[in-house]
């Protein structure tokens, strides 16, 4: 049974926008989520000596990214780069480069017209895919859904403005005219 993980349209979009923006570079950022759940991206300069066909990440950049992790209550998961110019399947450069096969590994490939994400698990000796699903639902990083009490209050105010509106529009209104009897 093949692994599954989830990012959002929106995480996904950022990474891709990334490595676009890195071009003819390699673009790399670090992953954070729980489990298998890609929540936030962070992405980092790539100092490596020969970027458009490596990544190394920014040591300075990493670090405030993994306090930023944690920060945000998540936990480091994965790291992602981008292949300019190939498929997105790990090179044996990425595989040698990998020092911790608990980390998950997202390439974007930007071969084609549409960037092509894919996920796996990578070792020095292997490289394992791993399903990646879009989550459509709402997520940590998306805007929070309101509560009871915030509908219910919103709804009050804008009642009330409506009625204080209504209220002043009237006393604002010029007095009826008298109508005198004629005699």
């Amino acid at each position: 049974m093949m692994m599954k993980a989830r990012i959002s349209y929106a995480v996904a979009r950022q990474i891709a926008d990334h490595a676009r923006c890195q071009l003819p570079c390699e673009a790399c950022g670090l992953l954070a989520g729980t489990d298998a759940q890609i929540l936030a991206a962070h992405p980092l300069r790539n100092v490596a000596n020969s970027p458009r066909t490596q990544f190394q990440l920014d040591p300075r950049e990493q670090l405030q990214a993994l306090k930023a992790i944690d920060q945000a209550q998540l936990d480091w998961i994965g790291v992602y780069h981008s292949h300019p110019r190939s498929a997105p399947i790990p090179s044996q450069s990425d595989m040698n480069q990998c020092a911790d096969s608990g980390l998950l590994q997202l390439i974007v490939s930007l071969e084609g017209l549409k960037p092509k994400l894919k996920l796996w698990r990578v070792d020095r000796d292997s490289a394992v895919p791993i399903e990646l699903e879009y989550a459509t639902e709402k997520t940590p990083d998306d805007e929070p859904a309101l509560s009871p009490s915030q509908q219910a209050a919103i709804v009050i105010v804008a009642v009330a403005a409506v009625l204080i509106l209504l209220i002043i529009s009237f006393t604002l209104l010029p007095p009826a005219p008298e109508i005198r009897p004629t005699s």
